[in-house]
């Protein structure tokens, strides 16, 4: 009989964390599962806020990293810089308008997203003054600083669907002329996740504030950047909670401070003691 219990046991607390999708740093210490649930949910939003194919902080970083090329950001095309884009130069400020759109996958398949984003560029050169383009007669620039004005976008995955209502960040990247160059900076993001999972589905109408400590990542090129950069992510998230029925967990208004390690494609995202690793390719809860 004791066997029994033993193993009815292990099979409910095993399935009660494949449901959450997350599991606790200290087991020891076991957290109810209300508190596991809103947890689960926050690392889903934040997963795509940090993903590359989502739109995240990975690919706007991307672009950092591929402006330490010798791309020319007058060119309209035929740099693959990016998938659409306009950009403008002012003289007096020394400061490039870059507008992009981008799109991944295809319409009406999952995943899917499309995203547009107006940000500013300046190149700084080894007296920390502007310079026109990333090497400018013979000269390469030492650091970059980069700021996202504004952006609209959209994106679903197996998990949720996501409408973006607000983005902006600044970040300055330094040894912009060495082979792996570091980002830091901060991140704000408003938008609405629509999740459904465990037969039920709820609305989280968030905002996520984020500071990247030491991004590292390859100069010039973001071809496989998920699986290259490493760096540390912290910040807050706040959500207001709407459930469709009566199901769900007790929280409708949820506050929780993020700690995101990133390497080796992975984010391990930790929720207030509770790991949630996902994927920074497809910004995904594994």
């Amino acid at each position: 009989m004791q066997v029994r219990v033993n193993s009815f046991l292990l099979v409910t607390i095993t399935s009660l964390f494949l449901l959450v999708g997350c599991s606790e740093r200290n087991s020891t210490e076991p957290t109810p599962t209300v508190q596991l649930e809103a947890n689960g949910d926050v690392a889903e939003s934040v997963a795509g806020a940090v993903g590359e194919q989502s739109g995240g902080v990975i690919d706007q970083v991307g672009d950092i990293f591929e402006l330490t090329s010798s791309i020319q950001l007058d060119k309209a095309t035929g740099d693959g810089f990016l998938d659409h884009r306009e950009a403008t130069y002012d003289d007096v400020t020394g400061t490039w308008t870059v507008i992009l759109q981008r799109e991944r996958g295809q319409v009406g398949e999952t995943p899917y997203g499309y995203w547009d984003r107006i940000y500013t560029v300046q190149f700084k050169d080894t007296n920390g003054q502007p310079q026109k383009f990333y090497i400018t007669e013979g000269d390469t620039a030492r650091s970059i600083l980069f700021e996202i004005i504004e952006g609209s976008g959209y994106f679903k995955n197996n998990h949720k669907s996501h409408a973006l209502k607000e983005i902006g960040g600044s970040f300055v990247a330094t040894d912009t002329h060495k082979d792996m160059i570091t980002v830091n900076g901060t991140y704000h993001r408003a938008a609405v996740d629509t999740l459904t999972t465990r037969n039920f589905r709820r609305t989280s109408d968030h905002v996520l504030d984020l500071t990247v400590t030491d991004l590292v990542g390859p100069r010039g090129s973001r071809r496989n950047l998920s699986q290259k950069v490493s760096g540390v992510i912290t910040g807050t998230f706040h959500a207001d909670i709407v459930f469709e029925g009566e199901r769900g967990y007790a929280e409708k208004s949820v506050d929780r401070s993020i700690h995101i390690v990133l390497g080796g494609g992975e984010a391990d995202i930790e929720v207030e003691g509770n790991k949630c690793p996902s994927d920074v390719l497809t910004g995904q809860v594994k």
